[in-house]
């Protein structure tokens, strides 16, 4: 019985022997391969296809050609790397050596991007009305979060995009407001022509912020006084190429924060130049209704604003400036007429990649028709550190004054509620700016 049980293994591991190798001849067998030596050289092929179209007309096409590389010192013709690795194993030769083929690249689109920055400071600030002594409620020290930004941009192909940015910010009494700041759809058509709809930059503010290079520090002059706006509902249009850009928006007046209807559009615009590496010229303009223009109330003035920029950017230092000038900007719905007018300068000088001495000033006469006591003085300066392209931290001093009444800016209201005093503004601390 013992014998006979072993009889019986033994014919099954032979039955599974023959069984294995014939599924090995067969996988060999059903493998294409033909190799025809003709003038000296080796033809290889693993298709037939292939093999008969050169049978017919004696041209290989497309072929894979090693010199010398045969059984006898011939050269090898093969259809495809597939058949020279054949022919090399067939006849015992060293293998086809050649670069390992690199992963596919991933897909470019459609792409996805999503970043965080955000404005801090820690700071000790006064506000004070010097007529009457008092100081307003925002004086004191604290630690402040100005603005937090959530930007997601989808590239759906080399043309089309769109992107979402939302921006919690200090709103006085309110504090902490949300706002959609950015909400549009994008076609690049080519650098030149890129088109946009929905809320986007505006034209002349972004621009500014851009060559400056500041923002979380302080907003630059005609939106620190809202003499204009980051952002506007609307279609815009914009192109640039190193020598020149321009931009152009068809907006509803009222900016981000206020996508209100109403019975006209308003317009704003900037042509820029850079002639050589960091120089910037530019200027901008505006005309509108600002949004008031409405059927139970019709506008009684086109709000304008003109807007010049010359500033130079060089590797150790950065210096610049702009005017505005503007006519009823705040009067668009009131009878009386208005003017204002403003200028900011600024200088960085660049001391090493991680430290940077900054300074600005800005003046302006924010009513000049009605109220031409009122001026705005402002400046600041300060030392800057980057820790990294994501981290930047200033310590600053700002101060402002305002004479002849009050007037609303970036940090507050400032001045004194008689018409013929004053107020001033201090504030030291350390400003910063992160970038996730």
């Amino acid at each position: 019985m013992r014998r006979s049980a072993k009889v019986k293994a033994g014919l099954l591991a032979l039955v599974l022997a023959l069984a294995a190798a014939s599924v090995a001849v067969a996988q060999v067998t059903s493998l294409y391969y033909q190799e025809v030596e003709k003038d000296g050289r080796i033809y290889v092929f693993n298709t037939p296809e292939r093999y008969a179209s050169w049978q017919a007309s004696g041209d290989m096409g497309t072929a894979v050609t090693l010199l010398g590389r045969g059984a006898n010192g011939e050269t090898i013709v093969a259809e495809n790397e597939a058949a020279m690795d054949l022919y090399l194993f067939k006849h015992n030769l060293p293998a086809y050596d050649r670069p390992t083929p690199k992963p596919a690249a991933a897909a470019a689109f459609p792409a996805n991007k999503f970043g965080i920055r955000v404005f801090a400071d820690a700071s000790s600030k006064s506000n004070k009305d010097e007529f009457t002594g008092v100081k307003r409620d925002d004086s004191g020290v604290g630690v402040d979060v100005k603005r937090t930004y959530f930007t997601f941009t989808h590239q759906f192909d080399a043309i089309w995009s769109a992107q979402f940015q939302s921006d919690i910010g200090e709103q006085g009494a309110r504090r902490f407001d949300v706002f959609v700041k950015k909400a549009f759809v994008e076609a690049k058509l080519f650098p030149m022509a890129t088109f946009r709809l929905g809320s986007a930059d505006t034209p002349w503010v972004p621009y500014v912020e851009g060559i400056y290079g500041m923002r979380y520090l302080e907003q630059v002059i005609t939106d620190h006084l809202s003499f204009g706006t980051s952002a506007e509902w609307g279609f815009h249009i914009l192109g640039a190429n190193p020598l020149w850009a321009y931009q152009f928006t068809v907006g509803n007046g009222r900016g981000f924060s206020n996508p209100t209807r109403s019975k006209s559009v308003d317009f704003e615009g900037r042509v820029s130049l850079t002639p050589v590496k960091g120089l910037n010229l530019a200027v901008g303009g505006y005309s509108g209704k600002r949004g008031q223009d409405l059927e139970s109330k019709p506008a009684l003035h086109t709000a304008t604003r003109q807007d010049v920029l010359v500033a130079y950017n060089a590797d150790r230092f950065h210096i610049g400036g702009e005017y505005f000038t503007s006519n009823n900007w705040n009067q668009v719905a009131l009878a009386p007429k208005d003017k204002a007018d403003g200028y900011s300068t600024w200088a960085q000088l660049i001391v090493n990649p991680a430290w940077m001495v900054f300074a600005r000033y800005d003046q302006s006469d924010p009513s000049k028709d009605l109220k031409p006591k009122l001026q705005f003085t402002y400046y600041n300066a300060g030392l800057q550190w980057k820790l990294n392209s994501s981290f930047f931290a200033a310590f600053t001093y700002k101060y402002a004054e305002v004479e002849g009444g009050t007037v609303g800016t970036g940090n507050g209201t400032i001045g004194s509620a008689n018409a013929n005093g004053k107020g001033k503004y201090n504030e030291i601390g350390v400003f910063s700016v992160y970038n996730f």
